[in-house]
């Protein structure tokens, strides 16, 4: 067959795919090396290492809803996917649940804009609107009026609507509750304007921001006295969500979505002179999501990449300074306090994500107040491979993109982890994108190509350089992705069913299929393709290179269906890779290529120099048999390891003679298997 050309993709392993999971870091920060731990049982076993679990890339989502002045009211993404609680937590670290609130972030419609310490809680569709103390649970009941429609409540003020005859908004109206009694103070809109059906831009205890349709000014209304006052906007105001909106104890800020300058007036003269300031663009391109206000400051939110963490927190002096950045990356919200600043959720990474306060210091500069930490959430990991000493870990969501993470780990005498980094991007399904190393520090998996319907080979060398290559021109199922059965150096075997393809990597013009065979027992080990004729007990080995053939014969009583090479040892088994039959039916065993003899075996595995090693799927456990003195010991226990569905949770390193595997949580271990190393590794 001649040569198809290498070009960019991944991959998967067969015996059960060859890959599971192992724990890095963020896209370019390094996971922590927990421990140095010896492996489970004997003390003179040898250590290992423990390499945590990375933090998810994208950082937990902390949404913020209101804020006043002794605390917040948030929702926090929960590790379960389950729906958050609404929770007040107070500026002195207590927590309490909220229960039954309605009202949605700022910038959604349906929003109640509390800038108090005050809840709006509706009571059903029984016109009554609880006004709760989030802090103690107390309420008060106020009665909405037939016909009016709830908008807005700020303390113990509640701020509704109503319609004309068709269907306009006609007047706003400020409920208030004395002695029990809901009070009713009707507003009319100025001359010729007429109120949004989202009226509510921002508000306090004292005053309120509004809007209206079709119309370039917006309004500050008191909420004592029911005055409405105009303020020339410069911006029209037609959608009301692309106005956005600040009022602190000095100042009111407005922002029209797209615009590059926003404007502040002194909320004491708000139809006076205006300030107009150049609005800072985030260095990714985001636009302005949100704006605030600290003292003579006006604070900016700026939406960063979809997969990002978001774009920066910034600060503008209303004098015309420069511009100060308060945060690497945020939240794209922002939520004022009633009596000054604002909080944000932000940090610099997932690993540094905290709800925090923009308050002004002594000298009026804006500093940052850190109110309660967001640990990250661990990254979902895999696929793993440990090969000549690099491990190698597909992970899903510790980057921007799904994505091998490689580090260097030496075992001996001293166990250590070398710097973490990305190798290239992986699919994100499970059952493609099963990494392979080839012991130079490059890496194989398997990728499928919706649009051709193709399995595509792919190969990654160490410097990042990626090709891939088409082994079979044939439709695959998308489920399939365990193509990959062994690599080493120049060559891979790819195949399914009991047909294999042995690729050469390095093919002049490109990766190039130079051997087919029609059976599965097929390995490659130092330029060498080991198979069978389909003889009982029959082994061969072909140098790739000379097409030179040399026979062996094992102690197999059958027809051989797997072989696996590691130096100066061959195993083989009589039972097909994947099966799921009755292994005690199907001899298996190992043939020493120096001594030339055959070596019986306790339990069939993963070959390394001088070793097995067995996942026992109904135990769920890892075990290890030392067979390198020419007769195998009995199985020893490496860890507790679940069985997982589709990929691979462990792997054995036939460059270098470590182990590896990913617990259920997560975490890495790479440990030395104990055996001396062979002569001919």
């Amino acid at each position: 067959m001649t040569g198809r050309q290498l070009s960019s993709s991944r991959f998967a392993r067969g015996r059960g795919g060859m890959a599971a999971v192992a724990a890095l870091a963020l896209a370019a920060g390094a996971v922590p090396l927990l421990a140095t731990e010896a492996l489970a049982g004997a003390k003179d076993e040898p250590a290992g290492l423990t390499l945590a679990v990375p933090d998810r890339y994208a950082p937990v989502q902390d949404a913020l809803y209101v804020a006043g002045d002794s605390g917040y009211l948030h929702r926090r993404e929960t590790s379960d996917g389950s729906t958050a609680p609404y929770q007040w937590r107070g500026y002195d670290g207590t927590e309490r649940t909220v229960e039954n609130f309605t009202g949605t972030r700022p910038g959604e419609y349906g929003h109640y804009a509390a800038g108090t310490d005050i809840l709006p809680v509706p009571n059903g569709a029984s016109g009554v609107v609880q006004l709760r103390d989030p802090a103690t649970g107390e309420a008060t009941d106020l009665t909405v009026p037939d016909g009016q429609y709830t908008v807005a409540s700020f303390g113990r003020t509640v701020i509704t609507i109503s319609y004309n005859e068709v269907w306009q908004v006609d007047k706003l109206h400020i409920l208030q509750v004395r002695d029990g009694v809901t009070s009713d103070m009707a507003v009319e809109p100025p001359s010729g304007l007429r109120f949004d059906k989202q009226p509510v831009l921002a508000g306090d205890g004292r005053s309120v921001l509004v809007r209206f349709t079709h119309a370039y000014e917006i309004g500050l209304l008191d909420l004592a006295t029911g005055s409405l006052t105009e303020i020339a906007a410069h911006v029209p105001d037609d959608d009301s969500l692309t106005l956005q909106a600040a009022l602190s104890p000095t100042h009111i800020a407005w922002y029209q979505q797209g615009a590059s300058q926003a404007r502040v007036v002194s909320r004491d003269d708000p139809a006076g002179a205006q300030t107009v300031l150049t609005v800072p663009v985030s260095p990714g391109g985001g636009d302005t999501a949100a704006v605030g206000l600290a003292g003579d400051w006006l604070l900016t939110s700026s939406r960063g990449p979809s997969t990002g963490p978001g774009g920066p927190l910034y600060a503008t002096p209303l004098d015309g300074g420069p511009v100060r950045t308060l945060l690497a990356a945020a939240q794209p919200d922002l939520t004022q306090i009633p009596g000054g600043g604002a909080i944000v959720v932000g940090g610099t990474a997932a690993g540094d994500w905290a709800v925090r306060r923009v308050e002004t210091a002594a000298d009026g500069t804006p500093t940052l107040r850190t109110l309660a930490e967001v640990p990250a959430k661990p990254a979902v990991l895999r696929g793993i491979s440990l090969s000549g000493g690099h491990l190698v870990t597909k992970e899903i969501d510790s980057a921007a993109h799904p994505s091998y993470q490689t580090r260097k780990v030496k075992l001996n005498p001293t166990p250590a982890a070398g710097p973490r980094s990305e190798l290239t991007t992986a699919p994100l399904s499970d059952a493609y994108g099963q990494p392979v190393g080839t012991g130079d520090g490059g890496l194989l998996h398997v990728r499928h190509d919706a649009v051709t319907q193709r399995d595509v080979l792919v190969r990654t060398k160490a410097s990042g350089e990626r090709t891939e290559m088409m082994p079979f021109d044939r439709p695959t199922p998308e489920t399939s992705g365990l193509g990959l059965r062994d690599a080493a150096g120049r060559y891979a075997v790819y195949g399914g069913g009991s047909q294999r393809l042995v690729v050469d990597l390095d093919a002049p013009g490109g990766g190039a299929v130079v051997q087919e065979l029609n059976q599965p027992a097929a390995s490659v080990w130092d330029g060498k393709l080991w198979t069978t004729d389909g003889t009982w007990g029959k082994i061969e080995s072909r140098d790739l290179a000379t097409g030179t053939v040399t026979p062996l014969s094992v102690g197999a009583d059958c027809q051989i269906k797997d072989i696996q090479t590691v130096g100066r040892y061959v195993y083989w088994d009589c039972l097909l890779p994947d099966s799921t039959g009755d292994p005690a039916a199907y001899p298996f065993g190992v043939h020493d290529l120096v001594t030339g003899k055959d070596i019986s075996l306790p339990v069939r595995g993963e070959l390394g120099d001088g070793f097995v090693v067995n996942h026992d799927k109904a135990a769920g456990k890892l075990r290890l048999s030392d067979f390198h003195t020419g007769t195998a010991m009995a199985p020893r226990v490496l860890a507790e390891l679940p069985v997982v569905s589709m990929w691979k949770n462990y792997d054995v390193d036939k460059f270098s003679g470590g182990v590896a595997w990913l617990d259920s949580d997560g975490t890495a271990h790479v440990v030395p298997s104990g055996v001396p190393a062979s002569r001919s590794r």
